[in-house]
């Protein structure tokens, strides 16, 4: 069965379960009832239950505690939420029902659904997990579901990409755990692993985020999300949940007579958040001779020509002060001599955002659904880029007889990308360009032919001499892109097509005795297209290039499990089996010199390349827990998993993971506590995960044909490269331990969630330099070691109640990585680094992970005082050495809800500090002249003063004698030119920030207001997302501009301009 018949049978099984579905006679609109929740001290309660009972229809509570259910006159509403009494209230003919919960220490045990899908006692949690209401992320929505996530989380740290449209997300929990891997969670749907495979990112060449699986996911479709932390309360995961899992439940059906239907609208504006402040006083030019001087030293001289302008029009705004004078630009038009005013504001347009959903639910008391649609139209700051995404989602769960029951679900989603830029390098890089483009000249004059924007005009003569239809270059360099080109004639985008599905049945063979099995698919083609057009700077001939990929991921699990308390000993235990596989193939075409002029295909190159790849791999498991309870107030828990890798030797491809647990509610064990203590638990965990960080078929030697073989015989050559393979290698393991507390304060109104943990990652798969005798270069072996320490608080409170009532949480988090072993021989290995090629990341053996090098100016080690040349230019250091650190020690964020009446305003404020930024943005501003840094004598008498190195001593050491110089103009340009190449800690800067992250004001709209339409409830609410910067320490950039998702952290060059959005939420039920 090839891959379209596949994808057809999956279209036609939605289909039909839409159908079947749809298919049973559907009774009429019962009595809506609408209300609020509260405590006894007048806060709203999320996620409280409402049930009919008797029945399964049922809902929850809203962020702000306000509910809206259909029930007959004779039902009885049920209200329970964990930790509070639950109520019971007959409807009769009442549509408004008010109702306040109060605290109830006792039912603190009811239970949540933690790993695999098990439900375990609140109580007996050991770990620390936190869980993120759904609700929050549909108003003020985020493309990625990572990002949305951003400071909301204790101890998880989320890097957001500055890479533009569906670009990925860098989620890390409780510090990076190996050297080698991705160190990002794995992501679980509704019990099922999701793939989250990154198709691309940003490295030293160029390139660019190809995103990752999250953007697939509509928020509108989330019930919750549920944070798993330490290695305990994820290693029922195996060895795919060793950097933390993030537990995604879905929106399920309720039953009830009729249709329920919801409908949400949100429309936003995305605007660049301006953060550049450039010196506007000097324009672009280079050195001449001084006519007054001609034996003189050069000055800074305008343009004289098209071909002055046009050497000059990239990258060097080292002319003299504006004037106004007509001088010549990179068209041969002349122009005033003058800033041409804000070329960001003529290029970058206002981006728009609009999503719409509507879901459908309803069902018997058997079985019910729910069904829903989400298209999403997201238009970006840049010309042709955006993002469109319609996601389709069925669920349906239901019972037969008293002791089956089954849930199914299937997801679609359709994504298409439009052109994605270039980053870091200059070729394609919109950014680049418009940072680069001298201050003299408008940016509509680079548009050219009106119907080809960015091209060369008919009846226009370039110094490049290129056609009409070419790319109309503003300056030498082939390399700096015409914006208008590369928005408009270039293109990279990719359709991804996306199944997820699942399904569970589970038999009560007993009330305390049960079978389960699961089976869960992740399914997607993506097709890929970059065209590179004929006429275009940096290759004139063009390339096109077609790349097509299939992943499929498998999983089906067994489970049996058991739940009995005798007398006061209640025991929770199951055991189980999980079989995962994973397929991907891939198929690349590549064509480059096109033969007929601007006919863009593949067929139509001179030059193709085909490239195929398939890997399969998979991991067999075993697994079991046993939790025991004593009384309600003490449990231990014990679970334990064993992975078989595919991609070792069988001789050593498995490992056994346990941890252990335990809890100790102690106000339920112990009288006499003061009052305003209402619950207290201490809860201590040890765990054990591996990850292996192997590719497929990467431990034997492998083969592969080569080129076109030899006298018509094909040739092989090793397709493993300059890497031996190791087939001993076997997992690492990752070893950590955890100490807590969770307290409620004062009738609930404050709470106190603190964590501590210890980690400690042991036989990471790092490459080793062997003699190049051997033929090769490295081989893997398991020898790296790190560290993780850190704490985690969780503060929330009711500080306001009443009328007005106000919540507040602020999470704190605290991470101390330590790189403690390499490869014998090896104290640092290299990660990545950014085009200047002057600094890079890498990790140190003894220090944290991801430190930032570079060349650094000398410096007198006797004095301190800085080294010069004779020139007074800065002298570099031999070797790179530590410019910082890329990875924030700190984290966390501040939520806040208040409420009035109908009104609800919500905001939250998140930050990081301890962590550095290298910056290639401002080397090359520096280098260019348009950094303010840079207007300091301008006109010459630059003071230099520090030492020069004489000699050297009879041990060799440098011998230093002071030294001052007063620098000339071309002196002065020379001297900055230097700083840029060999001073880099000029640009390394502290990244800490706070920034207004979210914030949404709602108004519900008065049930009176209702009353005569089919509405329910609705609600309308202003959102803005990234709205302000309250605390920076960067010139020109975000603190936040980094260019990768990848381990290169800490770096940034011409990266996506930061961007803020603002807008409209419009929610209906009827």
């Amino acid at each position: 069965m090839n891959k379209k018949e596949v994808y057809q049978i999956l279209k036609r099984t939605l289909l039909m379960l839409i159908c079947v579905v749809f298919s049973h006679s559907l009774p009429a609109q019962q009595h809506v009832v609408s209300g609020s929740v509260r405590d006894v001290n007048g806060a709203g309660l999320p996620g409280v239950s409402i049930l009919v009972k008797g029945t399964t229809v049922g809902t929850i509570t809203d962020a702000q505690g306000r509910y809206s259910i259909s029930a007959g006159s004779d039902a009885t509403l049920q209200f329970s939420f964990i930790g509070y009494v639950t109520q019971e209230v007959a409807v009769g003919n009442r549509s408004v029902i008010d109702m306040i919960l109060e605290e109830d220490i006792q039912q603190l045990g009811e239970v949540v659904v933690t790993a695999l899908g098990i439900e375990r006692s609140q109580k007996a949690l050991q770990s620390s997990i936190t869980k993120v209401p759904g609700v929050g992320l549909t108003t003020a929505r985020e493309n990625s579901l990572g990002n949305a996530m951003q400071g909301r989380v204790a101890g998880v740290n989320i890097s957001r990409s500055q890479t533009g449209v569906a670009g990925s997300s860098r989620v890390i929990i409780r510090g990076n755990k190996s050297l080698g891997g991705s160190n990002q969670p794995l992501y679980v749907i509704d019990g099922v692993p999701m793939d989250n495979t990154q198709f691309g990112q940003v490295g030293l060449w160029g390139g660019t985020d190809q995103g990752d699986g999250l953007t697939s996911l509509n928020p509108d479709d989330i019930e919750s999300i549920t944070v798993l932390k330490g290695a305990a309360a994820a290693a029922l995961y195996g060895s795919r949940g060793g950097y933390g899992v993030i537990n995604i439940t879905t929106k399920r059906g309720t039953q009830r007579k009729g249709i329920g239907m919801e409908f949400n609208s949100n429309y936003v504006f995305e605007k660049v958040y301006r953060l550049d402040d450039l010196q506007e006083e000097y324009g672009p030019g280079g050195l001449k001779l001084d006519p007054a001087n001609p034996s003189g030293p050069r000055i800074f001289s305008k343009p004289a020509s098209q071909l002055e302008a046009w050497n000059w029009g990239n990258g060097s705004m080292w002319g003299p002060k504006y004037d106004g004078s007509m001088v010549y630009q990179f068209d041969g038009v002349q122009r005033p001599y003058s800033f041409a005013g804000d070329n960001w504001e003529r290029f970058y347009k206002t981006g728009t955002s609009w999503t719409n959903s509507f879901a459908v639910t309803g069902g018997g008391e058997r079985q019910t659904f729910r069904f829903s649609f989400s298209d999403l139209k997201d238009t970006y700051i840049i010309p042709l880029q955006g993002f469109n995404r319609k996601n389709l989602s069925l669920t349906t769960n239901g019972k037969f007889g008293k002791r089956f029951t089954f849930n199914a679900k299937v997801m679609y989603s359709n994504e298409k990308t439009k052109n994605r830029s270039l980053l870091n390098d200059s070729p394609a890089n919109v950014p680049y360009a418009i940072w680069g483009l001298a201050r003299n000249v408008n940016v509509m004059d680079l548009y050219g032919d009106p119907n080809k924007p960015g091209a060369v005009p008919v009846g226009t003569i370039t110094p490049d001499l290129k056609k009409p239809g070419e790319e109309f270059s503003q300056a030498s360099s082939q390399f700096t892109q015409n914006p208008w080109w590369a928005a408009y004639q270039m293109t990279n985008q990719n359709i991804r097509e996306r199944f997820i599905t699942s399904g569970e049945l589970r038999y009560n063979i007993f009330d305390w005795l049960y079978v389960q099995g699961r089976v869960g698919m992740d399914y997607y083609t993506r097709n890929s297209n970059i065209l590179v057009p004929q006429g275009t700077g940096y290759l004139r001939n063009g390339s096109k290039d077609h790349t097509t990929s299939f992943v499929k991921e498998l999983n089906l699990e067994w489970i049996i499990g058991a739940d009995k308390t005798i007398g006061n000993i209640n025991v929770n235990a199951f055991m189980g089996a999980n079989k995962m596989t994973h397929e991907s193939e891939t198929m690349d075409v590549l064509g480059q010199v096109f033969n007929i002029p601007f006919f863009p295909s593949i067929t139509n190159t001179n030059q193709k390349n085909i490239f195929y790849g398939y890997t399969k791999t998979g991991i067999n498991s075993l697994f079991g827990s046993v939790e025991i309870g004593y009384k309600r107030f003490l449990y231990i828990t014990a679970t334990g998993r064993n992975d078989w890798f595919s991609v070792l030797n069988p001789l050593s491809n498995n490992k056994f993971y346990p941890s252990l647990g335990g809890s100790f509610v102690f106000t339920d064990a112990f009288k006499g506590l003061p009052e305003f203590l209402n619950f207290g638990k201490l809860r201590a965990a040890w765990g054990q995960v591996a990850t292996a960080n192997v590719g497929a078929y990467s431990i034997q030697p492998t083969y592969m044909l080569y080129g076109g073989g030899h006298l018509g015989l094909p040739m092989g050559i090793y397709s493993f490269g300059d890497l031996i393979p190791n087939p001993n290698l076997k997992p690492a393991l990752s070893s950590e331990i955890e100490f807590g507390t969770d307290l409620k304060l004062f009738g609930g109104r404050v709470g106190f969630e603190f964590t501590y943990y210890t980690q400690r990652t042991t036989n990471d798969i790092l490459a080793a330099t062997v003699s190049q005798t051997t033929g090769f270069n490295s081989t893997s072996i398991n020898i790296g070691e790190l560290t993780n320490h850190g704490y985690e608080i969780l503060l929330s409170g009711t500080p306001v109640q009443g009328t007005v009532t106000w919540d507040v949480s602020l999470n704190i988090a605290h991470n101390k990585n330590k790189v403690v072993e390499l490869a014998p021989g090896i104290d640092r290995v290299f990660i990545d680094e950014p085009r200047t090629r002057a600094a890079g990341v890498y990790h140190l053996k003894g220090y944290p992970y991801g430190m930032i090098l570079g060349f650094v100016q000398k410096t007198d080690p006797a004095t301190g005082k800085k080294v010069y040349d004779a020139q007074g230019r800065p002298v570099r250091s031999d070797v790179y050495e530590i410019l910082g650190n890329g990875v924030a020690k700190f984290t966390g964020g501040l939520s806040n809800t208040l409420t009035w009446k109908s009104f609800a305003l919500d905001f939250l404020i998140d930050y990081k500090f301890g962590g550095d930024l290298y910056s290639g943005t401002e080397v090359n501003l520096t280098n260019w002249g348009l950094h303010k840094q840079t207007l300091a004598y301008r006109e010459g008498g630059m003071p230099v003063e520090g030492v020069i190195q004489t000699g050297t001593d009879s041990n060799g050491n440098p011998v230093y004698e002071p030294f001052s110089k007063t620098l000339n103009q071309e002196e002065t340009r020379n001297y900055w030119s230097y700083v840029t190449s060999y001073a880099q800690e000029r640009f390394v800067y502290d990244a800490s920030f706070i920034k207004l992250r979210q914030i949404q004001l709602e108004y519900r709209l008065p049930q009176k207001l209702l009353t005569k339409t089919p509405f329910t409830n609705g609600s309308i609410s202003a959102v803005g997302r990234n709205l302000w910067i309250l605390y920076r320490n960067t010139d020109n950039i975000d603190p936040e501009s980094t260019y990768t998702s990848g381990s290169a952290q800490g770096v940034e060059q011409f990266a996506m301009p930061t961007t803020r959005s603002y807008g409209f939420n419009l929610r209906v039920t009827f």
